[in-house]
């Protein structure tokens, strides 16, 4: 028994060479592969049917009884549904090791996550060698640092705050940073915190008051969620893995000979 998958890429390929411009009829392609012409129809016939299973485009469009011509919208479809199929499949992995950091982060003590803090802060642009412990209590270290950006010439309140996994940050976390700034004439604040900052906070942050942006100092916030895309994206902490994807080559295999 012929293998019809042979068959059809066959036809396939036959189709793509001699009928992208116009229509040709099945028994034309029937003679130059040297098949039965019944046999190409129902090739092409039972093509069609297992396109419409597969919820794909078949390789040909029928435009008229017996006429044929290359479908070029079926084209990478094969190769992009089995891509696709890896990169979600990839996506998943990534989101369950972006769920086992942020427990691994909540299991820290407050020295690991101030150490881990320096990771972040160093990426965000901040003078991590020469910041200054300001207070530290059981919950929060304080530190008082500058922007790489602007020559250290704004002083930067930086609360590191370790919380419990998925703990809430609220509005008064944030009042209190921003009532601290002026104890050491700093002009802005920023929270880095594996908690995470309700909508409230996230206004107060801003100086949103009743829909309108007040005059204050700003608090630059950098939760759990940051702290994860900072790490990802930096690859810290993960470890990668390349897996190869192989695809038949079919111009490679279209050289042989095939049974009819």
């Amino acid at each position: 028994m012929v293998d019809s998958t042979v068959q059809r890429r066959t036809i396939r390929r036959w189709l793509a060479e001699h009928a992208r411009a116009q229509p040709v009829h099945y028994t034309k392609i029937a003679e130059d592969l040297e098949r039965n012409p019944a046999s190409v129809s129902a090739s092409l016939s039972i093509e069609g049917k297992q396109a419409l299973e597969d919820n794909r485009p078949a390789y040909y469009v029928r435009s008229g009884p017996g006429l044929y011509q290359y479908n070029e919208l079926c084209e990478g479809v094969v190769d992009e549904e089995l891509i696709t199929g890896v990169r979600e499949t990839a996506e998943l992995f990534n989101q369950v090791t972006r769920k086992e950091m942020r427990q691994e982060i909540a299991k820290f003590d407050l020295q690991g996550f101030e150490e881990l803090s320096k990771y972040i802060l160093l990426n965000a642009r901040v003078r991590v060698e020469e910041a200054e412990i300001v207070r530290r209590n059981k919950k929060t270290v304080v530190l008082l640092a500058s922007w790489r950006d602007d020559s250290g010439k704004s002083r930067v309140m930086i609360h590191l705050r370790k919380c419990k996994l998925d703990e809430l940050i609220d509005v008064d976390v944030i009042e209190g940073i921003r009532g601290s700034l002026q104890t050491k004439q700093a002009n802005q604040g920023v929270l880095v915190s594996n908690g995470i900052v309700t909508e409230a906070a996230k206004n107060t942050a801003l100086g949103l008051e009743a829909g309108s942006k007040a005059v204050v100092q700003p608090v630059h916030l950098m939760d759990i969620e940051i702290i994860l895309n900072v790490l990802l994206e930096s690859r810290t902490g993960v470890r990668t893995k390349n897996v190869e994807v192989l695809l038949l080559d079919y111009d490679f295999f279209d050289q042989f000979s095939y049974e009819k």
